[in-house]
C-alpha cells in the first residue's frame, strides 16, 4: 500500500494537501468525509497516525481504507489530465506550435550547431505536427 500524508489545511484556502508516494495534489475535494478536528493523517503503507487540531491525543491507525485517499487521488489526477487534453484539443494550430517551438535562444543555438537547414528541420517537424487547418 502507498505512503500517504494528508494535511487538512494547505496554503490555498479551503484546500487540503494529499501526498501519495511523494506526489502532491491540493484540492477541496480532499476535505470531504474528514472530520473537522483532523489536522493530519500519516500512513506508512501498513500503519499510521491521525493528528488532531483540538487537543485530542493522536490516534494510531491500522487501516486507512475508509478515507479512500488513493481512489480520490487517482480520480483527481484523471480529471486534471482530461482537462489538459481538452484544453490542448481546443487550441488553434498556431497556439499549439507556439507552445512547442524552442525558445529563440535555443533556435539560435540550433542554427549555430546544425546550420539553417538543421534549424529548418526542427521547425518543419513542428509545423507538420500542427498543420494549418
Amino acid at each position: 500500500m502507498a505512503k500517504i500524508t494528508y494535511l487538512r489545511d494547505s496554503e490555498q484556502d479551503g484546500k487540503a494537501q494529499l501526498y501519495i508516494d511523494g506526489k502532491l495534489l491540493e484540492s477541496s475535494t480532499f476535505r470531504t468525509n474528514i472530520p473537522d478536528n483532523v489536522h493530519a493523517i500519516q500512513w506508512n503503507g501498513s500503519s499510521g497516525e491521525i493528528e488532531y487540531n483540538d487537543g485530542t491525543n493522536n490516534a494510531d491507525i491500522s487501516d486507512i481504507s475508509s478515507y479512500d485517499f488513493e481512489t480520490r487521488f487517482a480520480t483527481k489526477i484523471k480529471a486534471i489530465a482530461d482537462a489538459e487534453a481538452t484544453a490542448l484539443a481546443n487550441r488553434t494550430y498556431s497556439q499549439k506550435r507556439f507552445l512547442e517551438y524552442p525558445s529563440i535562444k535555443d533556435q539560435l543555438d540550433d542554427i549555430y550547431h546544425n546550420g539553417v537547414d538543421g534549424w529548418k528541420s526542427t521547425i518543419k517537424a513542428i509545423k507538420d505536427k500542427y498543420p494549418k487547418s
